[in-house]
């Protein structure tokens, strides 16, 4: 399989994708991304960014999420602790176990600028889709739990996962003819990780959703695209240097959707 060609200064599908803004923000947020790109984002890619402290947790660790009344006990009238906020979509995830997805010790913010976190973890299955079946941000983003809000746990205390649906990557070589000359199709990037998962399948979490779609200065979608389950970015559109552990985004092109059937995932 060839592997895709990756431009000198790639940006994230965060950055480049379908939800960006529309006229005239598009344009001022062009220009500002790009002012950004020259005197900031470069520096970092340079020097590189502080690491925060590493979680106490480990990759494959067994942690149960704890009462709500225990963690409510840790936060302060903000309901944060050590800078980080307990959601709304936290809350269904209390008292339930998973297993230690990443840790997460730096992330990009909304301003484009890495930060630093501490003692903080992602969990397999811990997204702002709750599991009492509430819509986060509509995108199936990795929720951040600090040590504080966790303990060590049994793997078999845990809940399978049940998806409605799965779908197979078509082979790169068909992706590829799909793309324009910026690797996009629709407004969405085809990062070239993503190549690693051609001709593999994989339970879908869910559509993505217009339902953070909401702002007037915001584009909205002009395709379906799907998230799957156990396929996040790595970080390396921004030389590895990021754990905001994003879904990556499927354009509906680019896979064989399987007929709808419930498919379930033992940990």
């Amino acid at each position: 399989m060839p592997a895709p060609r990756r431009r000198t200064l790639e940006r994230c599908q965060f950055e480049n994708s379908f939800y960006r803004y529309a006229f005239p923000f598009n344009c001022i947020r062009g220009v500002v991304h790009t002012l950004q790109l020259l005197v900031g984002h470069r520096v970092e890619d340079r020097d590189g960014v502080e690491l925060g402290e590493p979680s106490r947790f480990q990759v494959g660790d067994w942690v149960r999420v704890k009462d709500a009344a225990e963690i409510r006990a840790t936060l302060d009238s903000n309901d944060e602790l050590r800078g980080r906020k307990f959601l709304s979509y936290h809350r269904p995830y209390s008292g339930r176990t998973y297993r230690v997805e990443r840790v997460i010790r730096r992330r990009p913010t909304h301003a484009h600028r890495m930060e630093k976190l501490s003692r903080t973890v992602a969990l397999e299955g811990a997204i702002c889709d709750a599991p009492d079946g509430s819509i986060g941000c509509g995108h199936a983003c990795s929720l951040f739990f600090v040590d504080e809000w966790l303990e060590p746990s049994r793997a078999e205390e845990t809940e399978p996962r049940t998806f409605p649906q799965t779908a197979r990557v078509k082979p790169y070589d068909e992706i590829a003819a799909t793309l324009d000359a910026k690797g996009r199709l629709d407004g969405i990037s085809f990062s070239p990780e993503m190549a690693a998962y051609a001709g593999r399948e994989f339970p879908v979490v869910r559509q993505v959703e217009e339902a953070w779609v909401t702002l007037p200065d915001w584009k909205q979608p002009r395709a379906a695209f799907f998230i799957l389950d156990g396929v996040r970015c790595s970080g390396q559109p921004r030389g590895g240097h990021c754990d905001r552990n994003c879904g990556l985004f499927w354009h509906q092109s680019w896979l064989e959707m399987d007929e709808p059937a419930t498919t379930t995932l033992q940990p």
